[in-house]
């Protein structure tokens, strides 16, 4: 990354993260892009977070609530209040009091709706603003036909948006900074290459100080922490053909700008950690990377001996392949208190040839033994509505999750994302239209393909840990409770009753 001296700078920088209603945790990608600003002499950096606005709208953990896959929570034990006000109009007062010269928004596909209802306010305004993060990434031409976006961030942003602030404070031409798409007047100047990757060790420590207390809380297991999210690697070694990480892969290796898939040292980790407790009183570490394991056994144990001096519960994600006894053990040990494990389908072969994950079903069981044998919280997570998914696949699926012993099942409609082989797929095979934009936490599938319809997932969905948990001897109920009729409404109350009772055991028979 480029470096100038550190007076202090007079650009003012608006951060704006249009996130929805109390999803995901703290964006650790603009905490860490506000620290490096700062590091650099650029002080004038404020946020606008939606996190906390009250929608009206039920948020994830909340909708998860309901259909049982997620333990109830209450903020009010932590005194947390949601927001009343209109977000669109305090984001407009936000422009006005602070009179930003740039905005720089992280976007993901979810997200960029929200994003396009708040540049309203600004589109007549001598504001420039830059798109970045995941959707920008896999569709900057959708973003490029914005005419209020003048620079659009193509992989990683730390070079590239201390660059351009740097070009914007000296006045001085931003058009050749790499990792940027450059407009005027609505015409694209420049599609800069890719810069090399990084070292992802020379970041400082994440600037938490960016936004509100209230945003750093966040429910674990019917709890409210607060938590902070860390980073130990970024990127992933493996190629899902859902997810959106091995286009980066792809990128960097096309443009040879080295590996996107970087680890940090144990030091470096350390070092955050220390300042994360300390300075923010953090209670609970979220390891954003998203394949935690994927470490060799020394670098396992490295991390555990580090972590062994903090010992603050903690949530990570990972696959049930990297999952051994010696890890179980040692993971527990050092007081990791949840394991989210993907676990994607049931069917082998389907999720071989399909999803891109080649694992044996006795992987993933043997996976979930030893965490529950070690004491450690795990949720399994599984997604309902592949692209030619049928019926009998989903129940491939459920059949593997009730031999799971895990705490909570996460299922998920496919969301076929921008910049996923999936997608490609879909649009190869017309089941979705191009210009539509996924969104991870509906209900209804984007698909339209013969094997499974929209109604059909809907009711797979709301009804999959029923199928899952409950005895066999209730599978004529659930069948009627994936209707939206009356009687099936009535139904899925009815058993979302008996479910939550907490009366059965993980292998779904009753406890008398």
């Amino acid at each position: 990354m480029t470096k100038s001296n550190k007076v202090e700078k007079k650009l003012k920088i608006l951060f704006l993260y249009p996130n929805l209603n109390m999803s995901t945790l703290v964006p650790n990608a603009i905490s860490i892009l506000s620290a490096v600003l700062k590091a650099d002499g650029f002080k004038n950096i404020a946020l606008f977070d939606t996190t906390f606005y009250d929608t009206k709208e039920d948020s994830k953990d909340e909708d998860r609530v309901k259909s049982g896959q997620v333990q109830p929570f209450n903020f009010d034990e932590r005194g947390i209040k949601l927001k009343q006000t209109d977000m669109f109009q305090d984001f407009f007062q936000k422009i006005e009091e602070f009179k930003p010269d740039v905005i720089y928004a992280s976007i993901v596909e979810d997200t960029f709706p929200i994003f396009k209802e708040f540049m309203k306010p600004i589109e007549n305004r001598k504001i420039m603003v830059l798109a970045g993060g995941v959707f920008p990434t896999s569709a900057p031409e959708i973003i490029a036909r914005l005419n209020y976006v003048d620079f659009i961030c193509i992989g990683e942003g730390e070079g590239a948006i201390l660059d351009l602030s740097n070009a914007l404070e000296e006045d001085k031409d931003p058009s050749n900074i790499p990792n940027l798409w450059v407009k005027k007047n609505g015409t694209i100047l420049a599609k800069n290459p890719i810069r090399s990757a990084l070292d992802v060790n020379s970041l400082p420590v994440q600037d938490l100080s960016i936004f509100e207390d209230v945003t750093l809380h966040r429910p674990m297991m019917g709890k409210i922490y607060r938590m902070a999210p860390v980073e130990t690697q970024r990127g992933c070694p493996y190629a899902c053909t859902f997810c959106n990480s091995p286009e980066k892969n792809v990128l960097y290796d096309d443009q040879n700008a080295g590996d996107f898939f970087r680890k940090r040292t144990i030091k470096n980790v350390y070092i955050e950690l220390k300042e994360l407790v300390e300075k923010y009183r953090i209670e609970y570490i979220f390891f954003v990377t998203d394949t935690f394991l994927a470490m060799s056994d020394n670098e396992f144990d490295e991390f555990c001996e580090m972590y062994s001096e903090f010992k603050l519960p903690f949530f990570m994600n990972t696959r049930p392949e990297t999952i051994t006894t010696y890890r179980a053990k040692k993971l527990k040990e050092v007081n990791c208190s949840r394991v989210n494990i993907g676990v994607e389908h049931g069917n082998q072969k389907f999720r071989a040839d399909v999803v891109g994950r080649n694992y044996k079903n006795e992987f993933a069981i043997k996976a979930f033994n030893l965490m529950f044998d070690a004491g450690i919280s795990t949720v399994a997570n599984s997604i309902v509505g592949y692209p030619d998914e049928t019926r009998e696949l989903v129940f491939d699926t459920i059949e593997l999750a009730r031999k799971l012993k895990c705490d909570d099942l996460n299922a998920f409609t496919f969301a076929p994302y921008h910049g996923t082989s999936l997608r490609l797929l879909c649009e190869d095979k017309n089941y979705i239209d191009p210009d539509a934009l996924a969104h991870i936490y509906t209900h209804d599938s984007m698909l339209t393909m013969p094997t499974l319809s929209k109604p059909e997932i809907r009711g797979l969905m709301k009804t999959f840990v029923f199928y899952a948990r409950l005895p066999r001897s209730y599978w004529k109920e659930i069948k009627l409770a994936e209707l939206e009729t009356k009687e099936g409404l009535a139904k899925y109350d009815e058993l979302l009753t008996l479910y939550s009772d907490n009366s059965f055991n993980l292998a779904g028979e009753r406890v008398e």
